[in-house]
């Protein structure tokens, strides 16, 4: 609602100088008008002679037009009757591109221009734009200084008593443009008045009115009766019975105004105000018994209300947030906004469920300087009816404080990112939520992070702990915090040679768990590393890499670990002081090749691509695992030397790699089709695995990988992943999409992911990840549409997340109705439970909208845990 009336306030504003501009043409256009009518009386005999020399020179470039053209329809004939040419006419449902320009031209020519909206908008909303003219940037210039232009079919009077311009009047100035049927002009009395279909217009807004519009220019106040404003772009529109500008203290008063954005012919809803008071220059206007209506009923009424009238934020309350889910109950939510300076402002909630209580949300953003912001969020919940600490203990909260600041054109960085709940509160996300963090994060961060970032150099300074929302009596492995971690890189490149070192000091500490809180360990690293490039010609290269690796650890006794660390993982020892040097050897080829396919305007590429990569073996069981894990088999990991995440793992490699990409490009060198295939054999077996108690496999071949991304046809998206394990015969992970999507607001997804042992239960033991999901936006009529989205864990049987949803759209509102069931977690009795979530969005265009509270977007296929993706990754 603000910023509509902002808009119409701003609309408003710009019109103050336009009876004025009518005003100065009408005394800056009489002489102007008077030297063009002797002009035309001049010579008959020299217009004659003109007119017939311009005629000549017309018939001249005719006969050189109607040349080119036969030369270039021959030149056309011909080129169709080419071999390629009648290929593509057999084939042409493989390539619309070819034959673009004159698709365009055809196109062109059955669509004349019409008026469009100033931000593009969905095809369906296209007809609610009908006959809205378009939005234009305004022009900057004086109005005391820049011409005004007027034309007329008839003018008569003079500038001592009165002018009068009769038929087709147009006054022009700058942008601004004034149409009439008559406009006159009392020199005694200074007044001017314009009548008969009257059109103002300029880039921003247009009115229309067919009663008089008068101007004194000497009280400099200008009145206009039954008014109908447009804003140009938009489908916002007014209409006011009268209003009166005065130019002289730069205010306007507005009599009985009717605002809306929906069209004339079905106004669904409309806001109402006696008068209106704009005072140019002041950041808010003013309006009495504003009222709210829906159709002819009124919902809402104010006496009093004020509203910002240019870039400035106003105090007030914001639209609520409603919804009902099984756990919470009736929840609803009443944001307050607090406009307390430019460059600070704050948001206070209280929100009401009816199954816990009373809840407060304060979110505190700032600016304190220029390239420095932030927010400080806090949830805080005095009396939980549905959770307890302890006994008589049901006090909840949670602080998110995120910043960023930058310093000397972005080289300095700093950044904070601090949530938290109350220690032993696993279930915050889930029960209450937080905009801050996601349902299904399982630890919450607190970092704070330095960077100094030069061309040549970086140099970092972090600070990062973690809180589990995971309970102590569960047995998985928590992250480490790192008190502090830092980095440094230097990377150049001297002829075809890149040279680059990456170091780092780390110290870790363990969690803040019973058991082993007091564990301790410090790393350092560095990576030296030369890169030469051999050759490098005709989209084939060749590169010789050499690297170290040299890390020092200082570790705490392996006793001050919990038992399950030691057993599930295998360790038996920890040294106090490890040192480990390791180098790479690395030698990679690839080269380029293509054709011409298909209309002979796509290319297709065939990038074949190796690399050998030797690295020495050590024992590395006694080094402790700090941020290091597995890494996910795929096309571009079966090329990366690095087996594992983190620095406390370098496998022991001695190994080729061999793969190859194909990719289908279009004539502008957009991608229709990637796929890429890799495998990788090692002469001699990797020996370091993660975890000491892991298996070591003896098989030379790693699992072959196979990436597919697809954009067959206009709409389609396409993509899928396998890796086939030729020691077992089997598929170990595989995954597949496919994405169809239209202008007429049609999509759907259809997702599938499987992977061996990727999944663990909520007893942390391992199973398939084996998972379903399904996405539908499916328009049922021009205004109704149903969302739905399923996911399921096939292995575990259970379904994951379902939402459906029923959205009714208008021009000006729109309803959407919506109810989901998703997996609640409840790590404290290591459960799964069913929430239920039922909500209604009441949208009001141009205004804003009553949204359902814990929902990110009712009307799309985002759910509670999962967003809509798509991992389809083509260049185009």
């Amino acid at each position: 609602m603000q910023s509509s009336r902002k808009r119409q306030a701003a609309a408003w504003q710009q019109f103050n100088y336009s009876v004025l501009s009518a005003a100065i043409a009408a005394v800056l256009a009489m002489p102007a008008v008077s030297f063009a009518a002797e002009q035309e009386a001049g010579s008959a005999a020299e217009l004659t002679r003109a007119v017939s020399i311009r005629q000549d020179e017309a018939d001249i470039m005719a006969k050189r037009r109607l040349q080119a053209v036969t030369s270039q329809s021959t030149r056309i004939f011909y080129l169709m009757q080419q071999y390629s040419s009648q290929r593509y006419l057999q084939n042409r449902h493989l390539s619309a591109s070819s034959t673009f320009p004159l698709r365009l031209f055809g196109r062109l020519a059955q669509n004349p221009w019409q008026a469009a909206p100033f931000m593009p908008v969905p095809e369906r909303d296209l007809a609610c734009y009908y006959g809205i003219p378009p939005y234009r940037e305004p022009l900057e210039y004086d109005v005391n200084t820049t011409p005004v232009n007027i034309a007329a079919d008839s003018v008569m009077g003079s500038l001592e008593q009165d002018i009068v311009y009769e038929g087709n009047v147009e006054l022009t100035q700058g942008d601004k443009v004034l149409t009439a049927d008559k406009t006159s002009y009392d020199g005694k009395s200074g007044v001017l008045t314009s009548s008969g279909n009257i059109t103002y217009q300029n880039g921003q807004y247009t009115i229309t009115s067919q009663k008089p519009i008068v101007s004194n220019l000497k009280s400099k106040v200008t009145s206009i009766e039954e008014a109908q404003v447009q804003l140009n772009g938009s489908v916002a529109r007014a209409v006011t019975t009268g209003m009166d500008i005065d130019n002289e203290n730069k205010s306007s008063t507005i009599e009985e105004l009717s605002f809306s954005t929906c069209p004339a012919s079905a106004e669904f809803w409309r806001i109402t105000a006696d008068d209106v008071d704009l005072v140019q220059g002041e950041a808010y206007g003013s309006a009495t018994n504003a009222t709210v209506w829906i159709k002819d009923v009124p919902v809402f009424y104010l006496p009093y209300v004020t509203f910002p009238i240019s870039n400035e934020r106003k105090s007030g309350l914001l639209y609520p947030e409603i919804s009902f889910s099984s756990d919470n109950g009736f929840d609803y939510a009443q944001p307050i906004y607090w406009n307390i300076a430019p460059n600070y402002d704050d948001t206070f909630t209280p929100r009401y469920m009816s199954k816990r209580g009373i809840a407060f949300n304060n979110e505190f953003r700032y600016m304190p300087i220029e390239d420095s912001e932030g927010s400080i969020t806090i949830d805080y919940i005095p009396y939980d009816n549905n959770w307890e600490l302890s006994r008589d203990d049901h006090q909840r909260w949670m602080i998110d404080w995120k910043h960023e600041s930058s310093f000397f054109n972005d080289d300095l960085t700093v950044d904070l990112d601090f949530a938290r709940v109350r220690p032993g509160d696993y279930d915050f996300l889930s029960d209450i939520g937080s905009d801050g963090a996601s349902i299904t994060d399982d630890h919450l961060v607190q970092s704070l992070r330095t960077a100094y970032n030069r061309p040549s150099y970086d140099i970092g300074l972090e600070v990062r702990t973690y809180q589990s929302l995971i309970p102590y009596e569960a047995s998985i492995i928590r992250p480490f915090s790192m008190l502090p971690q830092l980095t440094a890189s230097y990377y150049n490149t001297y002829g075809a040679a890149l040279v680059s070192v990456d170091g780092e000091i780390t110290q870790f500490s363990s969690p803040d768990e019973r058991g082993y809180d007091s564990f301790e360990a410090s790393r350092i690293h560095l990576e030296p590393a030369l890169s030469y490039q051999l050759y490098n010609s005709r989209g084939t290269s060749l590169t010789a890499d050499g690297r170290l690796f040299l890390t020092h650890y200082e570790q705490d006794s392996l006793s001050d670990l919990p038992d399950y660390y030691r057993d599930e993982l295998g360790f038996t020892k920890l040294d106090s002081s490890v040192d480990r040097a390791l180098y790479l050897l690395e030698m990679r080829g690839k080269t380029t090749l293509e054709r011409k396919v298909l209309d002979l305007r796509h290319t297709q590429t065939l990038e074949p691509e190796i690399a050998y990569r030797f690295i020495p073996y050590k024992d590395q069981n006694d080094i402790g695992l700090y941020d290091t894990t597995d890494r996910m088999t795929d096309y571009y990991s079966n090329f990366s030397f690095r087996h594992f995440t983190g620095n406390d793992r370098i496998a022991d490699v001695n190994e080729v790699t061999f793969g190859f990409t194909s990719r289908l490009l279009d004539p502008h060198d957009r991608e229709l089709l990637r796929m890429s295939i890799s495998q990788t054999y090692s002469f001699v077996p990797t020996r370091v695995t993660l975890n000491p108690s892991d298996s070591r496999s003896d098989y030379p071949r790693s699992p072959l990988s196979m990436t597919v991304d697809a954009n067959p046809l206009e709409g389609w998206t396409m993509h899928g992943g396998v890796s086939y394990t030729n020691e077992t015969n089997s598929i170990t992970a595989w995954n597949a999409m496919t994405e169809y999507v239209t202008d007429q607001g049609l999509k759907a997804q259809i997702s599938y992911r499987f992977a061996d042992e990727g999944n663990r239960t909520l007893e942390n033991d391992p199973v398939d990840l084996d998972q379903l999901g399904l996405q539908l936006e499916l328009p049922l009529t021009q205004n109704l549409k149903f969302i739905g989205a399923f996911y399921r864990d096939l292995e575990q049987e259970n379904d994951i997340d379902k939402k459906l949803a029923l959205r009714y759209e208008e021009c000006c509102w729109a309803v959407t109705f919506m109810i989901e069931d998703y997996n609640k977690t409840d790590w404290e009795d290591l459960s799964r439970d069913k929430e239920r979530r039922i909500g209604i969005q009441f949208e009001f265009k141009g205004l804003g909208a009553v949204n359902v509270s814990g929902s990110k977007d009712p009307a799309s296929t985002d759910t509670a845990l999962l967003d809509h993706f798509n991992p389809t990754n083509l260049n185009n």
